[in-house]
């Protein structure tokens, strides 16, 4: 069985290749806004769920003998879902309302094979930011690089996005977009992790 993840995600990409998985990458094709919008009356663990499974099952469809990674992560404020920053006015935005406060990271984490789901993970870590100064906000997000502008939060916590929490509560793996260690289970169940 090949191993196909379903993202074309930097740093779901350097978790698998830190384990030595062998793997390749395909783009899901998923309209993740347009998923959102339609589910925007249900839970946010709902529609982290929904884009994870999606991602799986929509990519192993061209994949029949593989099994397929999907994994999505979203940012429960308050619980209200908060979308990615399409620009750094809104990464400002979004930081000020998450200033001080307590919110949760959802990671899904998906694996199907012809369609079908074989195996689900989800993760919710709770992440508490400092109080922080609109300067110190302004300072931070006007070095972020582009692609920060593409990590929900805007934050990478293993690079220099750790220096806005004074409390991380949960699996860093998961934090850092895909549950590692319980999909390396599956992979070690099902004989394909060596």
């Amino acid at each position: 069985m090949k191993l196909i993840l379903a993202s074309k995600s930097k740093a779901r990409i350097r978790l698998l290749e830190a384990a030595k998985i062998q793997f390749e990458t395909a783009n899901h094709g998923v309209d993740e806004e347009e998923l959102k919008l339609s589910m925007a009356d249900q839970n946010p663990v709902d529609i982290i769920e929904k884009l994870a499974e999606l991602k799986a099952t929509k990519t192993s469809l061209g994949y029949p003998d593989s099994y397929v990674i999907g994994s999505d992560q979203g940012l429960d404020l308050d619980g209200k879902l908060i979308n990615k920053a399409s620009d750094k006015t809104e990464a400002k935005e979004q930081l000020k309302l998450m200033n001080g406060k307590t919110h949760e990271l959802i990671t899904f984490t998906v694996v199907a094979n012809n369609n079908n789901v074989v195996w689900r993970h989800y993760d919710i870590a709770q992440l508490t930011m400092r109080n922080l100064s609109d300067e110190m906000i302004e300072n931070y997000v006007e070095q972020l690089s582009p692609e920060m502008l593409n990590v929900v939060g805007c934050y990478a916590i293993e690079e220099e996005g750790i220096k806005l929490f004074n409390s991380v509560k949960g699996d860093i793996f998961s934090i850092q977009g895909i549950s590692i260690t319980p999909l390396l289970n599956f992979l070690w169940n099902n004989k394909i992790l060596f």
